[in-house]
């Protein structure tokens, strides 16, 4: 990955990071005490967990890489980084889904910390929202580097006639 995209991946992390503080902050009376907008996130974020569950395992399936161990073991590193930034995006998605539950739980008991809850809960589910729209992007650069190994496999046991 080039430096620019790491730039762009960091300045969108930190707009997603500062977009859900704004939210968390700012927008408490959109989720307040709305049941229909907190099942929405539920079941987003549900949805979501078990999509990225199967990114996670299409990432770290090594067996559609061509050629020998040496072509796998250099795309580890890069398929490694991949699915560790996938790791931290489902733990996110699971901690906004705890937080809605302890909130739930807390809400006739300790109203004022049920309203802190739905703060926290918002800001982690904007935040989160914001950055599974990179999950499109990760799928088709595994893709990519994929068919990339095959025509590099292929180009290598081509003949010197079909090299040229």
């Amino acid at each position: 990955m080039s430096n620019r995209a790491k730039w762009a991946y960091r300045i969108y992390g930190a707009f997603a990071v500062i977009a859900g503080l704004s939210v968390g902050i700012f927008g408490h009376s959109l989720i307040a005490n709305n049941s229909d907008a907190t099942s929405v996130i539920v079941t987003v974020f549900s949805i979501l967990a078990g999509f990225l569950i199967a990114v996670m395992t299409l990432l770290g399936d090594q067996s559609v890489l061509p050629g020998s161990w040496r072509i796998a073991e250099t795309k580890r590193t890069n398929i490694k980084v991949k699915l560790i930034r996938q790791k931290w995006l489902f733990y996110l998605y699971l901690l906004t889904l705890l937080i809605i539950f302890v909130a739930a739980l807390t809400r006739s008991h300790w109203p004022e910390t049920t309203a802190w809850l739905e703060r926290g809960y918002f800001a982690l589910a904007t935040c989160a929202f914001l950055l599974s729209f990179r999950l499109p992007s990760t799928l088709m650069d595994v893709q990519m580097d994929r068919v990339e190994a095959v025509i590099g496999a292929r180009r290598q046991s081509a003949s010197k006639l079909d090299r040229s």
